[in-house]
């Protein structure tokens, strides 16, 4: 009975797959705010605690970047001498100056 249920919640399960509703991808900007935050030189956080230093926040940055801004990749194939944690050290800090750019606060960025 209870999958019977689940199948007529909507009688159109394809349109209920493309619904807004079941995005769960964050938004780029969202998901590294924090890290964007540690790395401005006066945030006052020590390297060794950077989000970029735990080896599932790399995994999923590199998932969310690989799904929604592919460009950046680019940049990693032009700094191929720098390790992964570098890379994308640089690569949120570019996310993070285009957000500010577009938003109009990047006098605010340090």
């Amino acid at each position: 009975q209870l999958l019977t249920d689940l199948w007529i919640i909507c009688p159109d399960n394809l349109a209920a797959c493309q619904n807004s509703d079941r995005k769960f991808t964050p938004e780029t900007f969202k998901f590294f705010e924090d890290a964007i935050e540690q790395l401005e030189p006066d945030s006052g956080v020590e390297k060794e605690y950077y989000l970029t230093n735990e080896t599932a926040f790399v995994w999923r940055s590199l998932r969310l970047l690989a799904r929604q801004s592919v460009p950046y990749f680019q940049h990693i194939q032009n700094t191929k001498n720098l390790t992964l944690t570098d890379n994308l050290q640089n690569i949120i800090m570019l996310i993070g100056k285009e957000y500010k750019k577009e938003t109009g606060t990047e006098n605010e960025m340090k």
